[in-house]
């Protein structure tokens, strides 16, 4: 009996410890693929929209890189980057007015924000750009 115990126990151990959460999942919230839609902005006054699906910026958090697809064609519309995979990764910065940024191949992008799937990265605050991008 001191053995079935023993074993319902033992069973009962690695059961416990072998059931949890997934520490390697991630909460990165823009993970995924997304759709520019427009860049606006600067002392220039930019304002570009574009076709959804024309560029697409795909977060990988897992190799921390967002690969660029872009097939916009018209050189006087200013698309932010092109077709390419670029490191990405988040900044806390307690000085900005979001709290955290976002730097894409080791440039500042400035602040992010989700509502409604869009995403908005914004460099406004300092003269640059906003663009936004869509689910």
């Amino acid at each position: 009996m001191k053995k079935l115990i023993s074993f319902f126990g033992v069973f009962f151990l690695f059961l416990f410890v072998s059931c949890n959460s997934n520490s390697n999942a991630t909460t990165d919230p823009i993970q995924g693929q997304w759709k520019l839609v427009n860049v606006s902005g600067t002392f220039a006054g930019i304002n570009n929209n574009f076709t959804v699906g024309m560029i697409t910026w795909d977060f990988n958090p897992i190799t921390q890189t967002v690969t660029v697809t872009n097939n916009n064609t018209d050189p006087n519309l200013w698309d932010v980057l092109e077709t390419g995979v670029y490191p990405y990764h988040f900044v806390n910065n307690p000085e900005s007015p979001c709290g955290q940024s976002i730097d894409i191949n080791g440039s500042a992008y400035g602040c992010y924000s989700i509502s409604n799937n869009t995403l908005v990265i914004d460099q406004s605050i300092a003269d640059g750009f906003a663009i936004r991008l869509e689910r």
